[in-house]
């Protein structure tokens, strides 16, 4: 290990399909973006820490790995920290931005800040016969954001793609190990779905089986081994994601075993807490609704005035009296969880 893992969130229990590719966020703003990508690809994805050990990769069988990139130098003292058996545990990866770079400061290659930086859309050369450019033009228009450049291509390691004079991109095929400086998984990468499907079905060797219908059928496996026989409560907000999250649990447990609760702060939409319980009902979900509106508009909450003596509280004003935002936001904030608390209570008391 390069450095001491501090997090990992691989739960032991949850489901791996037969594609399944770890995306090891070591910073980046585009980490979901890849994760996106990857499923548009019929490919199954998770995001988990760049410090997950490669035993544990390979003990729940993902197929290969992609490295994100990230705002860090990797010779600065706060680099991020990662298992350096990554490199040889023989899984396919495919390094992006630091990912790459990370890569060839792992087999002895180095990285220099440069004088120029590169912060665009770049016209790039690319080598055609490297597997994660196959059916590409020699020329490829890619999203470059980066000041650090690789200034020695690391041992056993060939340049695949270069911006200019610079290096955009390295591989060693007969590892599998693949980095590019650039963004594939951004839409100023014109080609970059197409690259990202070469390392997927091309190298990893993926076979397309991830799917909408796949997808709900594990998550509802996974909520009958969780749940049982035990009851639900889910709070509906009318967002996409608690809602998701209702259905699925509809469609996984019978009638009585979900209890869900949609909650009127009186700050919603018009009409919209009616829309909500109509959109579930169809489903065949019973939404309780709690119009708690003059509930919230009379809440108080205790607020610290002293940060250097968090014993020193005060009791803020009525949320409709109150001004200041940040007491606003604790005010609700607090409300919503003792109104939560009493529906808890309530489902307890029926199991």
């Amino acid at each position: 290990m390069n450095g001491e893992s501090k997090v990992l969130s691989l739960d032991e229990h949850s489901p791996v399909s037969d594609d399944k590719i770890a995306i090891l966020d070591a910073g980046a703003q585009y980490g979901k973006v890849i994760d996106r990508k990857v499923r548009e690809l019929y490919v199954d994805s998770q995001i988990l820490p760049l410090d997950t050990p490669a035993f544990l990769l390979k003990e729940r069988k993902f197929k290969a790995i992609i490295i994100s990139g990230g705002p860090n130098s990797v010779y600065a003292s706060d680099a991020p920290v990662y298992d350096s058996e990554l490199f040889s545990c023989g899984l396919p990866i495919l390094g992006i931005c630091y990912g790459m770079q990370m890569m060839n400061k792992e087999f002895d290659g180095t990285v220099e800040k440069k004088e120029v930086r590169e912060d665009g859309q770049f016209n790039i050369t690319v080598d055609t016969e490297c597997k994660i450019f196959q059916g590409l033009s020699n020329e490829e228009s890619v999203l470059l954001t980066h000041g650090d450049s690789i200034d020695t291509v690391a041992k056993g390691f060939k340049v695949i793609a270069k911006s200019g004079h610079l290096v955009a991109g390295i591989a060693d095929e007969s590892k599998q190990l693949y980095g590019v400086q650039f963004h594939p998984e951004v839409d100023l990468t014109e080609n970059g779905q197409n690259m990202i499907k070469n390392f997927l079905y091309n190298v990893a060797g993926c076979s397309g089986t991830y799917t909408i219908n796949s997808r709900e059928t594990d998550c509802i496996n996974e909520i009958r081994r969780v749940v049982g026989d035990l009851k639900v409560l889910v709070l509906v907000s009318g967002g996409v994601d608690s809602t998701v999250c209702a259905a699925l649990l509809h469609k996984a447990l019978d009638d009585e075993q979900v209890i869900a609760v949609h909650i009127d702060n009186g700050f919603m939409r018009k009409n919209e807490t009616q829309k909500v319980a109509e959109s579930l009902n169809k489903l065949g979900l019973k939404l309780r609704v709690v119009n708690a509106s003059h509930t919230f508009y009379n809440a108080t909450t205790t607020i610290t005035t002293d940060k250097s003596d968090p014993k020193v509280k005060r009791v803020t004003k009525t949320l409709i009296t109150t001004a200041h935002p940040e007491e606003k936001r604790k005010i609700i904030g607090d409300t919503f969880m003792k109104i939560a608390e009493i529906g808890r209570a309530s489902c307890r008391e029926r199991v």
